[in-house]
């Protein structure tokens, strides 16, 4: 006697496009992640006679104490001003074992380049780095969450659609 043959199991296409809504989630989200990380403040400069090199657009002048009336002055590589503006709030930002009081920002941003800043002497010592601002981390940070969470849902609704279409 011969087996009668056993049907094809049914496709089911959703689970498919679910999984691969996972693994988009997972690669977009992890692109947010990736300029989340790049934009993280690293060491500022300490200022000295020669210039300082910005490799991303902004200018920040920092302090290693809160410094209450600092008027320092920043000219740009063809020697123009570069105005600055005192922050404003207390901003401070703890890199490694210092913490770095912001003095001023750049008004406008700044191209990369080479700037000179000068700042008054005293006790103080100067810092220059880059400018970041709430934007620079909180839309890499939303749109890892965002993007994570919209492909999750996305693929959630696909395997209840494809279980709803099994019970039939």
């Amino acid at each position: 006697m011969t087996t009668p043959p056993v049907p094809p199991k049914p496709r089911r296409p959703l689970i498919g496009i679910a999984v691969a809504c996972f693994l988009a989630g997972l690669v977009v989200s992890g692109f947010f992640i990736y300029l989340l990380v790049s934009n993280l403040p690293s060491v500022p400069t300490r200022l000295g006679d020669s210039p300082v090199r910005l490799e991303r657009a902004g200018l920040t002048v920092f302090a290693s104490q809160p410094a209450l009336s600092v008027t320092c002055k920043a000219t740009d590589e063809s020697g123009a001003d570069i105005p600055l503006r005192k922050p404003d709030r207390s901003e401070q930002y703890a890199l490694e074992t210092k913490t770095f009081y912001v003095v001023a920002h750049s008004v406008d941003k700044v191209p990369p380049q080479s700037v000179q800043v000068r700042c008054p002497d005293s006790d103080v010592a100067f810092y220059v780095g880059q400018r970041h601002t709430m934007g620079t981390f909180m839309i890499p940070a939303l749109g890892a969450v965002g993007s994570f969470g919209l492909f999750l849902v996305i693929g959630v609704v696909l395997i209840v659609l494809d279980r709803r279409q099994t019970r039939r």
